[in-house]
Protein backbone atom coordinates (compact mmCIF):
# COMPACT_ATOMS: atom_id res chain seq x y z
CA UNK A 1 0.00 0.00 0.00
CA UNK A 2 1.34 3.22 -0.89
CA UNK A 3 -0.55 5.65 0.69
CA UNK A 4 1.22 9.41 1.37
CA UNK A 5 -0.39 11.53 4.25
CA UNK A 6 -0.05 15.07 4.28
CA UNK A 7 -0.32 17.62 6.95
CA UNK A 8 -3.49 19.44 5.97
CA UNK A 9 -5.18 16.00 5.17
CA UNK A 10 -8.36 15.28 6.85
CA UNK A 11 -8.62 13.31 9.66
CA UNK A 12 -11.38 11.25 8.30
CA UNK A 13 -9.01 10.33 5.52
CA UNK A 14 -6.19 8.83 7.21
CA UNK A 15 -8.52 6.88 9.24
CA UNK A 16 -10.22 5.47 6.53
CA UNK A 17 -6.76 4.38 5.20
CA UNK A 18 -5.76 2.43 7.81
CA UNK A 19 -6.70 -1.25 7.23
CA UNK A 20 -8.31 -1.64 11.04
CA UNK A 21 -9.18 -5.12 10.66
CA UNK A 22 -5.71 -6.40 10.91
CA UNK A 23 -5.11 -3.70 13.73
CA UNK A 24 -5.61 -5.36 17.25
CA UNK A 25 -5.68 -2.47 20.11
CA UNK A 26 -5.60 -3.78 23.90
CA UNK A 27 -8.80 -3.71 25.58
CA UNK A 28 -8.17 -1.98 28.53
CA UNK A 29 -6.50 0.42 27.21
CA UNK A 30 -7.26 3.45 30.02
CA UNK A 31 -6.88 6.18 27.07
CA UNK A 32 -9.75 8.44 27.16
CA UNK A 33 -11.29 9.41 24.23
CA UNK A 34 -11.52 13.03 23.85
CA UNK A 35 -11.71 15.87 21.12
CA UNK A 36 -8.17 18.03 21.37
CA UNK A 37 -8.52 20.96 19.07
CA UNK A 38 -5.17 21.43 16.91
CA UNK A 39 -5.02 24.75 18.61
CA UNK A 40 -4.80 23.60 21.70
CA UNK A 41 -1.18 21.31 21.01
CA UNK A 42 2.24 23.42 21.48
CA UNK A 43 3.92 24.23 18.10
CA UNK A 44 6.90 22.34 19.08
CA UNK A 45 4.97 19.30 19.80
CA UNK A 46 2.94 18.74 16.19
CA UNK A 47 5.76 17.45 14.41
CA UNK A 48 6.76 15.17 16.35
CA UNK A 49 3.30 14.03 16.97
CA UNK A 50 2.86 13.70 12.71
CA UNK A 51 5.40 11.71 12.72
CA UNK A 52 4.10 9.42 14.90
CA UNK A 53 0.79 9.20 13.41
CA UNK A 54 2.62 8.72 10.07
CA UNK A 55 4.89 5.54 11.23
CA UNK A 56 2.40 3.98 12.83
CA UNK A 57 0.50 4.21 9.11
CA UNK A 58 3.46 2.95 7.51
CA UNK A 59 3.78 -0.03 10.21
CA UNK A 60 0.30 -1.35 9.89
CA UNK A 61 0.33 -3.57 7.80
CA UNK A 62 3.48 -5.01 8.83
CA UNK A 63 4.12 -4.96 12.29
CA UNK A 64 1.43 -4.24 14.25
CA UNK A 65 3.34 -4.26 17.59
CA UNK A 66 5.65 -1.22 16.64
CA UNK A 67 2.05 0.43 14.70
CA UNK A 68 0.33 0.26 18.41
CA UNK A 69 3.31 1.93 20.61
CA UNK A 70 3.81 4.91 18.00
CA UNK A 71 0.32 5.38 18.33
CA UNK A 72 0.33 4.95 22.29
CA UNK A 73 3.25 7.38 22.10
CA UNK A 74 0.98 9.72 20.16
CA UNK A 75 -1.92 9.88 22.48
CA UNK A 76 0.37 9.38 25.39
CA UNK A 77 2.09 12.82 23.92
CA UNK A 78 -1.41 14.60 23.91
CA UNK A 79 -2.63 13.57 27.63
CA UNK A 80 -1.48 16.98 29.43
CA UNK A 81 -3.51 18.88 26.87
CA UNK A 82 -6.41 16.99 27.01
CA UNK A 83 -5.97 17.12 30.83
CA UNK A 84 -6.25 20.51 30.66
CA UNK A 85 -9.16 20.90 28.25
CA UNK A 86 -11.60 18.52 30.18
CA UNK A 87 -11.08 20.36 34.08
CA UNK A 88 -14.22 19.72 35.52
CA UNK A 89 -14.84 23.48 35.85
CA UNK A 90 -17.94 24.95 37.11
CA UNK A 91 -18.13 22.34 40.00
CA UNK A 92 -20.47 24.09 42.89
CA UNK A 93 -18.45 24.97 45.73
CA UNK A 94 -15.31 24.69 43.53
CA UNK A 95 -13.12 27.11 41.71
CA UNK A 96 -14.54 29.35 38.88
CA UNK A 97 -12.64 28.93 35.78
CA UNK A 98 -10.44 32.26 36.22
CA UNK A 99 -9.44 31.22 39.73
CA UNK A 100 -8.06 28.34 37.94
CA UNK A 101 -5.84 30.26 35.28
CA UNK A 102 -4.71 32.69 38.43
CA UNK A 103 -3.63 29.82 39.66
CA UNK A 104 -1.96 28.14 36.26
CA UNK A 105 0.00 31.43 35.41
CA UNK A 106 1.11 31.87 38.71
CA UNK A 107 2.22 28.13 39.05
CA UNK A 108 4.17 28.32 34.79
CA UNK A 109 5.73 31.44 36.43
CA UNK A 110 7.15 29.55 39.34
CA UNK A 111 8.05 26.49 37.92
CA UNK A 112 12.00 26.90 38.66
CA UNK A 113 10.93 27.69 42.74
CA UNK A 114 9.52 25.88 45.95
CA UNK A 115 5.59 26.19 45.28
CA UNK A 116 3.71 25.81 48.53
CA UNK A 117 -0.47 25.56 49.01
CA UNK A 118 -0.06 29.02 51.28
CA UNK A 119 1.13 30.47 48.26
CA UNK A 120 -1.29 29.24 45.92
CA UNK A 121 -4.21 30.01 48.31
CA UNK A 122 -2.88 33.58 48.81
CA UNK A 123 -3.25 34.08 45.22
CA UNK A 124 -6.80 33.56 45.27
CA UNK A 125 -6.89 35.39 48.45
CA UNK A 126 -8.50 32.15 50.48
CA UNK A 127 -7.61 30.50 53.39
CA UNK A 128 -5.21 27.69 52.82
CA UNK A 129 -8.16 24.95 54.22
CA UNK A 130 -10.72 26.60 51.62
CA UNK A 131 -8.52 26.44 49.03
CA UNK A 132 -7.05 23.31 49.34
CA UNK A 133 -11.08 21.95 49.87
CA UNK A 134 -11.98 23.81 46.55
CA UNK A 135 -8.78 23.01 44.37
CA UNK A 136 -9.26 19.53 44.92
CA UNK A 137 -13.37 19.54 44.74
CA UNK A 138 -12.54 20.83 41.35
CA UNK A 139 -9.59 19.30 40.20
CA UNK A 140 -9.39 16.43 41.19
CA UNK A 141 -6.63 16.31 43.17
CA UNK A 142 -4.74 18.16 46.17
CA UNK A 143 -2.99 21.32 44.45
CA UNK A 144 0.57 20.23 44.81
CA UNK A 145 -0.01 16.97 43.12
CA UNK A 146 -1.44 19.27 40.42
CA UNK A 147 2.07 21.41 40.71
CA UNK A 148 3.80 18.10 40.38
CA UNK A 149 2.10 17.36 37.06
CA UNK A 150 2.58 20.82 35.51
CA UNK A 151 6.48 20.80 36.09
CA UNK A 152 6.72 17.32 34.40
CA UNK A 153 4.38 18.74 31.46
CA UNK A 154 6.45 21.31 30.97
CA UNK A 155 9.93 19.47 31.40
CA UNK A 156 8.15 17.10 29.33
CA UNK A 157 7.67 19.95 26.66
CA UNK A 158 11.38 21.15 27.12
CA UNK A 159 13.54 17.68 26.62
CA UNK A 160 12.00 17.78 23.02
CA UNK A 161 12.81 20.87 22.32
CA UNK A 162 16.04 21.36 23.87
CA UNK A 163 19.81 19.36 24.23
CA UNK A 164 19.57 20.79 27.95
CA UNK A 165 21.00 17.68 30.18
CA UNK A 166 18.09 16.38 32.72
CA UNK A 167 20.08 17.44 35.41
CA UNK A 168 19.57 21.21 33.97
CA UNK A 169 15.69 20.51 33.19
CA UNK A 170 15.21 19.29 36.95
CA UNK A 171 16.64 22.24 38.28
CA UNK A 172 15.07 24.72 36.03
CA UNK A 173 11.31 23.01 36.93
CA UNK A 174 12.04 23.04 41.02
CA UNK A 175 13.26 19.83 41.48
CA UNK A 176 15.61 19.65 44.38
CA UNK A 177 18.14 17.66 42.31
CA UNK A 178 17.36 14.74 39.38
CA UNK A 179 16.77 11.77 41.41
CA UNK A 180 13.82 14.12 42.52
CA UNK A 181 12.64 14.81 39.53
CA UNK A 182 13.52 10.79 37.74
CA UNK A 183 10.85 9.76 40.33
CA UNK A 184 8.05 12.40 39.91
CA UNK A 185 8.39 11.32 35.96
CA UNK A 186 7.88 7.87 36.42
CA UNK A 187 4.98 8.14 38.95
CA UNK A 188 3.37 10.57 36.35
CA UNK A 189 4.24 8.70 32.65
CA UNK A 190 5.47 5.10 34.12
CA UNK A 191 8.76 5.64 32.02
CA UNK A 192 11.81 7.25 33.35
CA UNK A 193 13.49 10.69 31.93
CA UNK A 194 15.79 8.46 30.08
CA UNK A 195 13.42 6.16 28.15
CA UNK A 196 10.92 8.83 27.36
CA UNK A 197 13.52 11.11 25.70
CA UNK A 198 14.86 8.62 24.08
CA UNK A 199 11.62 6.96 22.66
CA UNK A 200 10.19 10.26 21.92
CA UNK A 201 13.78 12.28 20.54
CA UNK A 202 14.03 8.98 18.02
CA UNK A 203 10.49 9.78 17.09
CA UNK A 204 10.88 13.19 16.31
CA UNK A 205 14.79 13.39 14.88
CA UNK A 206 15.66 15.72 17.85
CA UNK A 207 18.99 15.82 18.78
Amino acid sequence: MNNIMSVGQPETDIMNMMPQAHVSFPANSDVPLTDVPCEAVPAERVEVLLKLLAECLAMVDQDNERAWIRLSQAMELLQPTARTLHRPLGTTGGLASWQIQRVDCFVDQHLDSPIRTPQLAKVLNLSVSHFSHAFKQTLGVAPLVYVARRRIESAREMMLASPSSLAEIALSHGFCDQSHFSRTFRRETGLTPQMWRRMFCKAGDTK
